[in-house]
Order: C-alpha cells, then structure tokens, then sequence
C-alpha cells in the first residue's frame, strides 16, 4: 500500500468503514496499468484511458454541462480521475453528490496513485457500492472509460448506462418525420383499416399457458418439447406465439404456430416459408411490407406500439398497442400478457450468441449478424458463464427485464441455461 492509498482510506474508513475493509483486501495485481502523458497526465488501465490527456478539467466540465443548470442532486457512475467530482464539489449549489463504484479494484488503483481527499471528505458526497443494477436517477452523469472497466457484478447496470447514452441515436430510426416510414405507413392504411384489431384476440385465446419463441440458437434444441405440446389436445395445449423469423425453423419441424408476430419493415417474403397453413394468424405493425400483409394466407390482426409515430394512425385507426423495444419479441411476449396468459415460457430469447451460431435455423449472416464478426460484448447465461452478444440485444434483455418487473402477476420461465439469463424468467427445463 502506498502513503496516497492510505491517506485516502483513512478518510473512506471514517466515512464509509464497510466499503473501507472491501478497499483494504481488493487486489489490483490484475490490472496492466501505466501512466500516460500529454498536455495533462492520465493513467492506462488495460489499454483505456481513466481521462483525457489533454485537458482534464475540460472534459469534467463537457460531461458536467450534460446536467441541468438548476440540478442540486447528482449521481456519478465511475470516477475515472477523479476529475468530475473535484469540478462537482466546487459547486455550491448541489446539495448531494452520489459517487458509484463501478469497480472496487480499479477505485484501489486510483486510491494508490492519486489523491482524492478533496472530493472524498466533502460531506455532500456519498460513495455507493453495491449498486442498484435496474433504475438510474433522474440526473446522472457516466465516466464512459469504466464502462469497459467495470466489474462483472455491474453488468445489468452497465447495460442500462449504455442502453441509455445510446437511445437518441437509437431512435434516429423510428422518427415520426421519417418520410419513408411515414409513406409505408399510409400506404398500409387501407389494409389496416380493413384487418382486425389485434385486441379480438382475446375472444378467440383465453390461455394460462403461453410459449413464445423466437429465433435464437438454443431454440434447436426444443422442437421434439414443442412438436408434443403442438401434438396436445387443442383444450388442453398451451398457445403457442412465434416471431416471424422463426417461422420457417417451426414449419421445418412440423410445428405450427397459433400466432406469429412481425414488426419489422425489413422483412420480407424471404424471410417467411412460402406455405404457411391458413390456420396461422398475423399481427403485424403498420411499418410492415404491404406485399407480405397482402400475400400473408390467413387472418390478419393490426397493432401498434406505444411509439409516437402511430399516434395519428390510432386515432385514425383504432387498434391494440403492444410493448416494444426494439425487437419483436417485446410485443409478441405483451401480446400474450394482453390475452390473460398466466405463465409464459420462452424458447429461442437468447439475447446472445450460444454454441457460436446467431440464429437457429438460418444459415450464419442471413438475418444480418454474423459470428464470423469480433463479439466484443457479452451477457450472463444461466450458468453463470459469459456468452457473445451485440450491443443491441443486451438493450433488448435489459428492456424486457425492465418490462418482466411490470408484470408481477405474470410466471416468465426461460427454457434454456444457455442463452442469456433473463432476471425474472425462472429456468424451466422443457425436454
């Protein structure tokens, strides 16, 4: 231990004693850690940057200005240099400043070579550890170098900051002035009008037991379970809901879906078997392709997301709105919440890329991700074991776990350990 990590302690040992002894038995042997020089100096931790090297005080202003002018709490998510809470605790007007330790050890490092006594005996502020993983305050600020450095125990929260500093960009996409988007949509208006609402749903369906599937590789492992429960007794089988890219994986193994559900301006005829059974039923959102709703051999059901852009068209054109965020099996899984289902069980909602393969069925890149491609992200499996993912699909676990603790009087269950661990969704194996 060196003088600066003591003196830091023995200010943290006063303040917070527990996190104290956790700082005091850390190691932080497993670092590759260096000092960088610029204009400014900064420290290397495995190749990444705790702050510029240029001009510190500048970037803690940047990510500082991000804040309202009248903010009197904030919360800090990392502490990189230290520099944003030296800059905070200058201000007068913030009354409480919440520092969250995104990584102990790397803290200890920071604590060895640095001395952050100014900021940690300011009585404003407050170090946090462990943190909250599934709500963010209402002002935060995020040092974006410790969300490559954080500790594995953070990585739900480190999803939910990612997930958040990235929603403007994400939703470029979805813009109600998005004059093609708008164009589909009106161009589907007559088809919409004329299809049912997928709310009359409900007076066909009254489950206690849905399985929703998507198209995730571990759903390979599930046909025979899902052929016999499609094999049932129609009184005493569960539903089944299918997004549209595993349709051709299902009729392939001779299992038909009661609904399947696309949203997707993307998709395609290609992306569909060529015969479907009448039997099966579409919900589809208006973004979806009019040659696929006009060719689509049974019922179709219209529904919206809570988005914006479909404002005009509900009032328009009344019709159901269904969870989304981003993928399809937002919606397919809140329409069965929507039918009264008791239990839902998913197949195939992977959120990742287990047994090196993106897809079940498809052959890899068709669906456009390819594990040919470098995973530099990850997610937890059931086993507690890292596994591949994009970007996007870790946004799209951390929506439906937000969505799954909305519904409390619903049973999610994940049929396999191998895809992401869903929080919320108790394993139950299906064989």
């Amino acid at each position: 231990m060196t003088e600066l990590f003591l003196a830091n302690l023995d200010i943290i040992r006063l303040r917070w004693p527990a996190l104290a002894v956790k700082l005091e038995n850390t190691s932080i042997d497993q670092f590759d850690a260096c000092l960088v020089n610029g204009n400014e100096q900064t420290i290397s931790v495995n190749g990444i940057q705790l702050s510029s090297r240029h001009n510190r005080f500048a970037e803690a202003q940047l990510l500082i200005k991000q804040l309202p002018a009248n903010c009197s709490e904030v919360t800090v998510y990392g502490v990189g240099m230290g520099d944003v809470p030296t800059v905070l605790v200058q201000n007068p007007n913030i009354k409480s400043i919440h520092i969250c330790l995104l990584n102990v050890s790397l803290f200890a490092l920071l604590m060895t070579y640095t001395d952050q006594r100014e900021w940690l005996s300011d009585p404003r502020v407050a170090l946090v550890h462990p943190l909250q993983q599934h709500r963010l305050p209402p002002h935060y600020i995020t040092v974006t170098p410790e969300l490559l450095l954080n500790h594995d125990d953070n990585a739900k929260l480190r999803d939910l900051l990612v997930f958040n500093n990235n929603l403007d960009f994400a939703n470029r996409s979805h813009r109600s002035d998005d004059a093609e988007l708008q164009q589909r949509m009106l161009d589907n208006l007559a088809i919409m009008q004329q299809d049912a609402d997928a709310a009359t749903l409900s007076l066909q369906y009254k489950p206690n037991q849905t399985l929703v599937i998507a198209t995730g590789p571990t759903l390979e492992q599930h046909y025979a379970y899902l052929r016999a429960q499609r094999a049932l007794p129609e009184p005493t089988r569960p539903l089944m809901i299918s997004v549209d890219t595993a349709l051709k994986a299902l009729l392939n193994e001779q299992i038909v879906p009661d609904i399947v559900v696309s949203i997707d301006q993307n998709v395609t005829r290609d992306f569909l078997p060529d015969n479907v059974p009448d039997s099966v039923k579409l919900v589809y959102f208006p973004k979806s392709q009019q040659a696929v709703l006009q060719w689509w051999p049974g019922q179709r059901f219209t529904a919206y997301s809570h988005s914006k852009i479909y404002d005009e068209f509900h009032q328009q054109c009344p019709k159901l709105r269904l969870f989304a965020n981003g993928s399809v099996i937002h919606p397919a899984i809140d329409l069965a919440v929507h039918l009264n289902s008791q239990s839902i069980t998913l197949f195939g909602c992977d959120f990742s890329y287990p047994h090196n393969k993106t897809h079940a069925f498809w052959q890899d890149g068709k669906l456009g991700p390819s594990i040919a491609h470098t995973k530099r992200h990850w997610v937890m499996n059931g086993y507690g074991e890292k596994v591949a993912t994009d970007l996007n699909f870790r946004g799209y676990l951390l929506a439906l776990e937000h969505y799954i603790l909305t519904k409390p009087e619903v049973t999610f269950y994940n049929a396999s350990l191998d895809g992401a661990a869903i929080d919320g969704a108790q394993y139950q194996e299906c064989k």
